[in-house]
């Protein structure tokens, strides 16, 4: 039926991310929770291409869930409410929201360091 993706832990991390980058600390300085991490040598690595890839995958998926539930709605599938597609149609807005918002911070972070004078 419906993806179950907890929109509400994607966001909660994805405001960690906007705080760590507008923190003037170092990386070793913070770990994936926000705390200090200079003694904390259990620290799993995260390599940042496979975490955007997942983040992409998951709006994807929930946005594919959003499109079937409009569809079966529409089709009158039996046990499909108008509340359900409605409230899963905004999980999709916002996962998608917050999407292009990390992908503009990306930007503005790469436009910051492509006119770094070396």
């Amino acid at each position: 039926m419906i993806n179950d993706i907890n929109t509400s832990s994607m966001m909660l991390q994805m405001r960690s991310m906007n705080d760590m980058a507008s923190a003037k600390t170092t990386p070793l300085e913070i770990n994936n929770e926000g705390l200090s991490a200079l003694n904390d040598k259990s620290a799993p690595d995260v390599d940042f291409s496979s975490l955007l890839k997942s983040a992409v995958q998951q709006v994807n998926s929930i946005q594919g869930a959003s499109g079937d539930l409009r569809n079966d709605f529409i089709a009158g599938k039996e046990g499909v409410s108008l509340a359900q597609v409605m409230i899963t149609s905004e999980k999709a807005g916002v996962a998608f929201g917050a999407l292009v918002e990390v992908r503009n911070k990306l930007l503005k972070a790469y436009e910051e360091v492509k006119n770094i004078r070396v």
